[in-house]
């Protein structure tokens, strides 16, 4: 009876609210602080918090919760988030919206991964990679749906109704999760000091710290896009949604495009290319944030270049050593999230210090800082190349088999740098 649930597009729609919720933020901020009569710096906060809250909670409930049964994780983490949206739809002040936004996250670093294992373990092993697939692109959809469509439901009935949609879509995973979704014991996980140890090599220290540089960088500006795009939008609700739709359809064009040039030319040449352009499109924001045309062309570009760093950074945390990859991509989460919070913490810094042109300052910062995670980049690739006799580089392990072949090359991701090409035979 259960399995009657289709489970995997279950766990998907889970993930959409849950990106929703992440990134919505960014869009309702000004209707947030005209509501709670605080400043759009102060509001800020909102995004900020969430995003501290998800990056700390992600490797350390990962680990407390890894013997548990997962159908129970799943729905005590959907009971969080969707607690959390409700005590977000109703906060009064600023204060209760933060620590609202606190427990959201938290269920929200729960679900997750919890949800992608899940789906992987559910599905027969050739459909595996699909199925992670799918509750992954609950993720990116939401990044073309949900937050356009949250951010014009706040304009048009209020913040809060944004709020209360993702709590009853939350509400409704959690039942349909708990009917339909089958005990599930998985491998207990690893320890939060062993997820954190390949973060001693210095290749992954590097890798790591580009992608917060450069997300930092990105949500300096994106965290107040709401306020940064007023001269074109003219503080209309629905066209700022119509933008981040502008934003969000591109993004998934990225992430396409990413992936294919990472697999033709290797991660570091994407990589570079991808903030390279992301910096330009931030540099010249005082510029396109003026008028509606030059602002979709600006937003444009910032979705495609934005996502087309994700397949490329992950590829060359992959090639770093591949027996370690999910652990790896744990951390870049992480530092994904440190990045937003981050992000949000100096955008608020330079608009209540930066004076009357402080809104103007975000996007050149946000380019600094890409510029910076570009000289990461070319320093992790000079690591590379010094690190490359060394034994341990690229070695499969018992439990990872098929990530790499004898002589460090990943069969499942071709290319490990931009000098090697995989065999005709692992083709």
């Amino acid at each position: 009876m259960r399995r009657s649930v289709p489970v995997v597009p279950l766990l998907a729609v889970g993930a959409f609210a849950i990106g929703t919720d992440t990134f919505v933020v960014a869009g309702v901020l000004p209707e947030v602080a005209r509501t709670l009569r605080v400043s759009v710096a102060s509001a800020g906060w909102v995004s900020t918090v969430f995003a501290l809250a998800y990056a700390v909670a992600a490797p350390v409930l990962g680990a407390l919760t890894g013997r548990l049964e997962r159908r129970t994780v799943l729905v005590i983490s959907l009971v969080g988030f969707t607690v959390g949206n409700v005590a977000s739809a109703l906060a009064p002040d600023l204060p209760s919206l933060l620590l609202a936004r606190v427990l959201t996250a938290v269920g929200a670093a729960l679900y997750v991964p919890a949800a992608t294992a899940s789906a992987a373990a559910l599905a027969p092993p050739q459909r595996r990679g699909r199925a992670m697939a799918v509750v992954l692109g609950g993720l990116s959809a939401a990044t073309v749906a949900g937050v356009p469509f949250g951010t014009w439901l706040a304009a048009d009935l209020q913040w809060r109704a944004t709020f209360w949609l993702l709590a009853a879509v939350g509400a409704a995973c959690a039942v349909a999760v708990a009917v339909g979704l089958p005990a599930l014991n998985l491998p207990p996980g690893p320890s939060l000091a062993t997820r954190l140890a390949p973060a001693r090599e210095r290749r992954v220290g590097l890798a790591v710290l580009t992608t917060a540089l450069f997300m930092t960088g990105g949500y300096l500006a994106l965290t107040y896009v709401g306020a940064l795009l007023a001269p074109a939008t003219d503080g209309d609700g629905t066209l700022l949604a119509v933008l981040l739709l502008v934003f969000g359809v591109p993004a998934v064009a990225g992430t396409v495009l990413g992936g294919r040039a990472t697999d033709r030319f290797g991660g570091v040449p994407v990589l570079l290319v991808s903030v390279a352009g992301l910096a330009l499109v931030l540099v010249t924001l005082p510029l396109t944030r003026q008028a509606l045309l030059p602002a979709a062309l600006a937003m444009a570009a910032w979705g495609v270049t934005a996502m087309a760093t994700q397949p490329a950074q992950q590829h060359r945390l992959f090639t770093v050593a591949p027996s370690s990859g999910p652990l790896l991509l744990s951390l870049n989460s992480s530092a994904t999230f440190v990045g937003i919070a981050l992000g949000g913490f100096l955008g608020n810094r330079l608009l209540r210090h930066g004076g009357a042109d402080a809104l103007d300052l975000l996007g050149p910062v946000g380019a600094a800082l890409c510029v910076l995670a570009l000289g990461t980049t070319l320093l992790g690739a000079r690591a590379g190349r010094s690190d490359d006799g060394s034994p341990s580089a690229g070695l499969a392990s018992p439990d990872h088999p098929g990530l790499a072949t004898t002589g460090g090359r990943s069969a499942a991701y071709g290319r490990t740098d931009n000098r090697t090409r995989p065999s005709r035979g692992s083709r």
